[in-house]
């Protein structure tokens, strides 16, 4: 007889902790094989093992704080064998360094695998995403799953039951003593997956004017002539410090964004110094070699009589720039000052409720500000600007050359050097 496979949800959020329980509640053995535990996920799982504390074969976990540690020894207390409690620590190797000589963010067990036996020689399993977690099981992460059941003996069951005791043989014992050695270890890893997280530091605040455009091969500029193109009035340029760099293509990126990502595909690059910007456009003639004609899209002419006569639309402003070097130090650009602080933008309509699920003598929730209440969990729907350093002077022009405004001439405000092969820090 062939086993059954049910995907059991088709929204990310959906809690499985009553399937899980019901089962539990009937089973003759339980194993279970989990990537993180919580108390309040063990709290959860426990109304059934407390019944039944002999039920449970096997407890394998890959990591959990030292709080999800003593949730384990509480099961301890109930009756659960503790030879049948694991840990599996991962797999690490020698870094070389000398303040962490170990590799902290490594391979670790992620599976999650709820397997259990019944009377007649029935067996189910439900693997999927979820961990041993309040979050997890009671439906407020994304999480997906399929449940298994049929004959225990199909070929099914039978590699569940290997991946089991694989993991378990793999594992070491768990021991009360060792809590602060295996929370300790969770520690080191969450801290090197932060290193992982590699946010850049080495912003320079620069403003730098970028300008993407076309030109037939065979004009390009030299170094010492001068470039005239127009940016929006207001738009704050220092003519002692700023420096544009400008960018040809034999064809236009479809957009800003793509622009920015085919830099390095550009066919020309060059570095140029603002030598002149007028607001009041006042220049009714102009001394430039190469001028940015803007519509219908940016493209670079030759004035051959070095003398160009602009019509600058009202709103914009005219600027002239000198070619410094035939080449653009590679850089990764953002057109927003530092902040401090990000804040979610939030949904009224798609919102989680959970049910209140877990057994007496366990938290609820595993920390203060996760505690129930009877505001539910919105849908983050964006991110918005927090605290930060004082807004621009020039910020409403600053709109307008921000690479959403579908403009291809850009004002950007940090930049940072790419270098082509930078060493990774030492774990």
């Amino acid at each position: 007889m062939p086993v059954n496979t049910q995907v059991l949800f088709d929204v990310p959020q959906h809690e499985v902790a009553s399937l899980i329980r019901s089962r539990l509640s009937t089973c003759v053995s339980a194993s279970i094989v989990t990537g993180f535990l919580t108390p309040s996920g063990v709290g959860i799982l426990a109304a059934p093992i407390r019944t039944r504390p002999d039920i449970l074969k096997h407890f394998i976990v890959g990591a959990a704080t030292y709080p999800g540690f003593e949730a384990l020894d509480q099961l301890v207390t109930w009756g659960v064998p503790l030879n049948r409690l694991r840990v599996h620590l991962g797999h690490t190797r020698q870094s070389g360094g000398k303040k962490h000589p170990f590799v902290r963010h490594h391979p670790m067990l992620h599976s999650k695998v709820y397997y259990m036996e019944f009377a007649e020689n029935q067996a189910c399993a439900f693997v999927g995403s979820h961990n041993v977690t309040s979050f997890a099981l009671k439906g407020l992460n994304g999480e997906a799953a399929i449940l298994i059941e049929g004959p225990g003996a199909s070929s099914e069951f039978g590699r569940i039951r290997d991946h089991i005791q694989s993991a378990f043989g793999q594992a070491l014992p768990y021991s009360p003593g060792m809590k602060e050695a295996f929370a300790w270890w969770t520690k080191e890893f969450l801290e090197g997956l932060q290193s992982e997280i590699a946010i850049p530091t080495d912003w320079t605040t620069t403003r730098t004017i970028l300008i993407f455009a076309t030109a037939t091969s065979g004009e390009r500029p030299c170094t010492g002539q001068h470039v005239y193109f127009e940016l929006p009035d207001g738009v704050a340029i220092d003519s002692l410090k700023t420096e544009a760099h400008l960018f040809l293509f034999n064809a236009m990126p479809t957009n800003p964004w793509q622009a920015l990502q085919e830099i390095p595909n550009a066919q020309a690059h060059y570095t140029c110094k603002v030598i002149g910007a007028e607001n009041l456009q006042g220049n009714l003639e102009i001394r430039t070699h190469w001028q940015i004609e803007a519509l219908p899209s940016p493209t670079l002419r030759a004035v051959p009589t070095g003398i160009f006569r602009p019509s600058t639309p009202s709103g914009m402003q005219q600027v002239r720039a000198e070619v410094t070097a035939p080449s653009v130090t590679r850089y990764e650009y953002l057109f927003e000052r530092e902040r401090v602080a990000w804040w979610p933008l939030l949904s009224n309509s798609d919102t989680l409720s959970p049910d209140v699920l877990t057994e007496e003598g366990f938290p609820i929730a595993d920390t203060p500000w996760q505690k129930e209440s009877d505001q539910p969990w919105q849908l983050v729907t964006g991110l918005k600007q927090g605290d930060g350093p004082t807004v621009e002077k020039d910020a409403a022009a600053l709109e307008l050359v921000k690479p959403e405004s579908g403009s291809f001439v850009l004002v950007s405000l940090r930049r940072r050097q790419i270098k082509r092969a930078q060493s990774r820090k030492k774990s």
